[in-house]
């Protein structure tokens, strides 16, 4: 009977154990719980998808760390789902050298990830490729592991990583399975951005939305085919507009926010001629700039002051320094390039980076029945200059003076939404309409650098927007700007995940190179130490049991 009690009855209750598929999440923000969007999407797919990840193989241990949680999140999602083909590639097999691998997989559009790692005094370098690849045999999209924020170290970098993994391939599954995309209308008259400044955020966007450009002067003598063309899109994207606006095209503009389009907006109040400043004379006047616009923005509830914001907290420019072959090229502090913060913690999340934004004016909110929400602004640190005023190159090699940035915060970014009044209430059309609104509920986005959305240009090529050539270094405006449009676009599931939250402890590691030696000593000893007590208890017991 103790052989059955003994050997049986365990073996049968690690056979049930492994016949049950149940997990609890235990941890206080149920990190391994997967959101209701993503189960939802999961329990809908119809089609096999083939998901390809090559961040395996020799690992350092942080991204070890991120392979576990990537994989603890696939075991999750394949509980929901049955069309998922996993594979874990090692992207060094059979790879003839580290350089050709590279080159291969940069084709692909999988960049390499460098980790220098200090070992005894002696710098390593390692190269992973923090990406996976999902595909259902029509298109293929590329999931990016890892999240890079200006101002990381490298375990805030992979903890941002970690909080990320659901949203990545959520967004991916998303992308293939959406079989109808809602359309949006990009201002393309007006001097607004060029296109290639604009290609990687229309890029981004394609995955999500219908994309069509929109000419206001196309029809000028059919300002109602105009307008109904217009109220064909839930959304108009204006990015830097340099032609002001007439009266009839403020019109058409005010009847499709009152009939319920949304608007975004991308404005420099203050014209900067950047020629001119990075020429060899170095110098620029910075001047209001006029749209024609402002009545019907005062209107609305805010007003674009004719001034710069300069930020103690911004970015750099790059300078040469010296002559011939002594010619170096320096990062100098340029308060003209703030680093804004994104504010509004339920919209972006606790995740939000560094956005950049040049030659910014600030934004004063009116009192009307509107609601508003100040998106993104300035640091504590702030200083406001006002225009017309001359700008030199040379501020950005003269040391700042921290007593000059005596203002707070000022906004750069706001949203509105309610119920608008039209700014031609109690006035005489440009030109006649039908069905003309005086209200209509609507909503609207302002952003007071009208560069926000562009992209840098190497070679007559877009690069990816928020990165900087000068520098190489990446910033926060792409994820920024979309969750934006997605706000507008009523688009919520995806920001709800991306704005997930995961609390991971983190090792102060300086501490742990104190106390190491105490550490190992302690872990050598301590397991000893127990082991001789058992033994003693094991041995006092069978002593006093069996001694008689």
């Amino acid at each position: 009977m103790h052989w059955f009690k003994n050997l049986v009855i365990p073996l049968l209750l690690i056979l049930l154990a492994q016949g049950l598929d149940y997990r609890w999440d235990m941890t206080q923000d149920q990190r391994f719980s997967l959101n209701e969007n993503t189960k939802t999407l999961l329990n809908e797919l119809k089609q096999p998808l083939k998901v390809d990840i090559f961040l395996t193989g020799k690992l350092p241990s942080d991204y070890l760390r991120l392979q576990h949680e990537m994989t603890t999140l696939i075991k999750g999602m394949e509980e929901y789902t049955d069309q998922l083909v996993v594979s874990f590639i090692d992207p060094y097999e059979g790879a003839e050298s580290t350089e050709a691998l590279i080159r291969e997989m940069t084709q692909f559009g999988l960049l390499p990830e460098y980790i220098l790692a200090d070992q005894n005094q002696v710098l390593e370098q390692t190269v992973v490729f923090p990406w996976a690849m999902v595909n259902d045999g029509n298109k293929t999209l590329r999931i990016p592991l890892l999240e890079k924020v200006l101002g990381d170290d490298e375990q805030q970098k992979i903890n941002r990583s970690i909080a990320q993994l659901e949203f990545h391939f959520y967004d991916a599954i998303f992308k293939i399975a959406q079989k109808q995309k809602p359309s949006l209308a990009v201002l393309t008259s007006h001097g607004t951005s060029e296109g290639v400044k604009i290609a990687d955020f229309m890029n981004s966007l394609q995955a999500y939305y219908q994309l069509a450009s929109f000419d206001l002067k196309a029809l000028k003598d059919d300002p109602q085919k105009t307008l109904q063309n217009l109220s064909r899109f839930e959304l108009l994207l204006v990015s830097n507009p340099a032609e002001p606006f007439s009266e009839t095209e403020k019109y058409l503009l005010d009847q499709h926010l009152m009939n319920g389009g949304k608007q975004w907006w991308a404005i420099n109040a203050v014209a900067v001629n950047r020629d001119s400043l990075f020429n060899s004379t170095g110098m620029s006047v910075a001047v209001g700039r006029s749209l024609n616009m402002e009545n019907a923005f005062f209107k609305y509830g805010f007003r674009l002051q004719k001034n710069l914001v300069k930020d103690l907290y911004c970015a750099p420019v790059v300078l040469a320094s010296g002559t011939d072959r002594q010619t170096q090229y320096l990062p100098y502090p340029w308060p003209y390039y703030p680093l804004a913060k994104p504010k509004d913690k339920e919209l972006f999340g606790n995740h939000a980076g560094n956005v950049f934004m040049s030659f910014p004016s600030s934004i004063d909110t009116l009192k009307n029945p509107l609601k508003k929400k100040i998106l993104i602004s300035s640091s504590d640190f702030s200083q406001t200059l006002k225009t017309p005023a001359g700008i030199a190159l040379k501020e950005a090699s003269e040391k700042l003076n921290p007593a000059q940035f005596d203002q707070k915060s000022q906004a750069l970014g706001v949203l509105l939404e309610g119920k608008f009044g039209s700014a031609f209430e109690n006035r005489l059309p440009p030109v006649k309409l039908e069905k003309v609104k005086t209200t209509g509920q609507s909503q609207m986005i302002v952003f007071s650098s009208g560069t926000i959305a562009e992209n840098q240009v190497d070679k007559g090529s877009p690069l990816e927007l928020g990165y900087d050539k000068w520098t190489n270094n990446f910033y926060f405006n792409k994820v920024f700007i979309q969750q934006t449009i997605h706000y507008l676009m009523g688009n919520q599931k995806l920001l709800h995940l991306q704005n997930k939250t995961v609390v991971l402890p983190r090792l102060d590691i300086q501490k742990v190179k104190q106390i190491s030696g105490r550490l190992k000593t302690a872990l050598l000893v301590i397991p000893l130490m127990i082991l001789m007590l058992l033994g003693g208890w094991v041995y006092r017991w069978r002593t006093l049991r069996f001694g008689r």
